[in-house]
């Protein structure tokens, strides 16, 4: 099976079915059906052939949806561009991923002014009327609606999201039909209340992460009727869900805790609710027992990364009453693997180590990617024999259950975004005052982890942390720029001049139970 049959299928059998609302405008399953095979020919019409990629800038739309459900038709593959990004690293994207039509959307209008040049002159660019491009719905209702006749195979890739590099470049990860439809089987069985057919979800995480993308693959799979939000609102979300048959949503604890925090929340009406998903970072005791009593549905818990398509591990609802019923340490637990997923915590050497004892995990699973695009050592690096390799470090109980304690690899996560620390150092280094530059995450309420820049200055200079941010605006995306710095004399070093972060990172992490947030 291909993710644009079950579009199909319900646009078949049920094609007044509301598939998708955002801002006032709705839209049938017939109706994306229709439009997504005007785009499949309009893309072929443009020379996009089986395998080619085809990229989408912009905040959450309908055009998302409609891209990547034409570029399934014809073997294509859809790069959902992360709209934040500074020009100069869209434009290594664009380039390292081969992107052959650039699909730019309402809100990105200054990026691709700032991009235009930088662009290589085979990319056709699909605008909304911007000067020197196509307009996309005009060019959309002059193509046909018959199916394009291609072969297309489940083992085929169909997206290629970015995520952050160790040596300060994006790396594409690259997964199949097989991968998101494994996915959504995975995440389906997971769930203690499934959705059906008519049933809304809201999604109002970023469709160039694997959360939000691997969300609307999953709503089009269920036949669900999908809410799109541009960005999280807690007031439209609370509407939403009163309005809508809501069933079940995804959520960070720090947008549950937005949720809670509005006046009058506990009068509100979550009784369609029946499960809360959440991931990114852990949730406190107290912020959970408020939540379920405000909400009074199920919570689950999600692990997973970009490499693996989303979430393999889970923490049922089940485990989570057991927690609330005396059993809390729980709640620093990932969950045991979803359905057909595998995991092993290993030593350097790549061998399994008992139980208690800290070392790398590893994931297997249908959904693991097929590799990094056009990286074949790093691809090396991060797969063995189908394992993925994460770079977290965890230990697994007697019973199963996975437990995070920190990150083998440099990054850190903030308010859902990986970042890895090479990327800022590399731009903070580029400043005439900076001598010197080191990076880590520390612990933060709401984002689970905040940028910090330690910064050594060069003799008779001067930083203000206003003027670094300044400096990084043009060079790095907004939520890459620290926020705190410090300056100092110098960064501890090994021996061989590796700057030891652990040392940097110890004062702030010293009181946690884990060392990431």
């Amino acid at each position: 099976m291909l993710i644009h049959h079950f579009l199909d299928y319900y646009a078949r059998n049920n094609p007044d079915l509301p598939c998708l609302s955002q801002h006032g405008a709705s839209y049938t399953y017939g109706d994306i059906a229709r439009r997504s095979l005007q785009m499949a020919n309009g893309l072929i019409e443009l020379g996009v052939g089986r395998g080619q990629r085809v990229a989408v800038l912009g905040e959450n739309s309908v055009e998302h949806l409609l891209l990547v459900m034409a570029a399934s038709r014809i073997g294509a593959v859809t790069v959902s561009l992360n709209h934040r990004l500074a020009p100069a690293e869209l434009a290594f994207v664009i380039a390292d991923s081969d992107t052959q039509v650039l699909l730019t959307l309402a809100g990105a209008e200054d990026k691709m002014a700032a991009l235009q040049q930088q662009l290589a002159a085979n990319v056709v660019v699909l605008t909304a009327g911007q000067p020197g491009s196509r307009e996309l719905h005009s060019w959309l209702d002059q193509q046909a609606t018959q199916a394009p006749s291609v072969a297309v195979s489940p083992q085929d890739a169909v997206l290629q999201l970015y995520t952050s590099g160790t040596t300060g470049n994006p790396k594409g990860v690259v997964l199949s039909h097989f991968n998101a439809l494994s996915l959504c089987t995975m995440n389906d069985t997971a769930a203690p209340h499934r959705a059906s057919a008519g049933m809304a979800a809201i999604i109002c995480a970023p469709l160039f992460h694997i959360g939000g993308m691997g969300s609307l693959i999953f709503d089009v799979f269920k036949g669900l009727h999908t809410l799109l939000h541009r960005s999280f609102d807690p007031a439209q979300f609370v509407d939403d869900i009163e309005q809508y048959p809501v069933s079940n949503v995804f959520m960070v604890p720090a947008m549950i805790m937005a949720i809670l925090q509005m006046p009058g929340i506990k009068q509100r009406d979550f009784s369609n609710l029946t499960q809360v998903f959440y991931g990114a970072s852990p949730i406190s005791e107290r912020v959970l027992r408020e939540a379920m009593d405000v909400f009074q549905c199920d919570f689950i818990q999600m692990y997973g990364m970009t490499e693996t398509t989303g979430t393999v591990v889970n923490l049922s609802a089940a485990d989570h009453r057991r927690a609330l019923a005396g059993k809390p340490e729980l709640l620093r637990s990932c969950g045991r693997p979803s359905v057909g997923a595998r995991v092993r915590v290993v030593d350097t050497e790549g061998v399994d180590v008992p139980c208690g004892e800290i070392g790398e995990i590893w994931l297997y699973s249908d959904t693991n990617m097929q590799a990094y695009y056009n990286l074949p050592e790093a691809t090396a690096q991060s797969l063995t024999d189908g394992w993925v390799h994460t770079g977290d470090a965890g230990y697994l109980d007697e019973e199963g259950y996975l437990y995070l304690k920190d990150r083998m690899k440099d990054m850190v996560v903030s308010g859902g975004e990986n970042i890895y620390p090479v990327e800022v150092e590399n731009a903070i280094a580029q400043h005439d005052a900076v001598a010197d530059v080191a990076v880590i995450g520390v612990p933060d309420d709401k984002f689970g982890e905040a940028l910090l820049a330690f910064i050594v200055l060069k003799p008779d200079t001067a930083l203000t942390l206003d003027s670094l941010v300044e400096f990084c605006r043009d060079k790095i995306a907004g939520y890459k720029i620290p926020r705190q710095m410090q300056l100092v004399e110098e960064l501890p070093r090994n021996p061989s001049g590796k700057i030891l972060k652990k040392i940097l990172r110890e004062p702030y992490w010293q009181d946690s139970q884990r060392n990431i947030g």
